[in-house]
């Protein structure tokens, strides 16, 4: 066989995957996500079938327009079986999901104080209480001691 052709692939109907199957290639993470679509299962018996023939891996580039394609010629009663293989994963999924106990893990959210800051030697620190700008009363400017600035009136 070439190495650039790709065979044409007869998926199994009925499904020869498992839930099992479907379930163990996930990560601990995505097991908290919904169950494949009944296209992604077809795939997933598609690139089995495929290895099983070849003896190695393709690109997903290279062969998702054969398996598009394949999906789209099957019979109703073979999507339906897929579908179902579907629902049978994601009723699996929320068993799964039910019986696992959570977590709580209590902490102490709030935030340390922050620390002491150091003095700078070019800031002047004085005593001088802020007042209200209106209590001030001038001609022309008025010097703010707390802002170390002047104001004009």
């Amino acid at each position: 066989m070439n190495t650039n052709e790709i065979p044409l692939i007869n998926v199994p109907y009925p499904p020869e995957l498992t839930v099992e199957d479907i379930l163990s290639r996930r990560s601990e993470e995505k097991l908290r996500l919904r169950a494949p679509n009944q296209f992604f299962i077809y795939r997933l018996a598609y690139i089995r079938e495929l290895k099983k023939i070849i003896g190695e891996s393709i690109s997903m580039t290279r062969i998702s327009p054969q398996i598009s394609s394949s999906w789209s010629r099957e019979p109703p009663e073979v999507k339906q079986a897929y579908k179902n293989l579907s629902g049978l994963t994601e009723n699996r999924l929320k068993e799964m999901r039910k019986n696992d106990t959570p977590i709580f893990i209590h902490e102490n959210f709030s935030s340390p104080p922050p620390p002491p800051s150091q003095p700078d030697d070019n800031i002047m620190i004085n005593d001088v209480p802020f007042y209200p700008y209106s209590d001030y009363f001038c001609d022309d400017y008025f010097y703010d001691y707390y802002n170390n600035c002047y104001y004009s009136c």
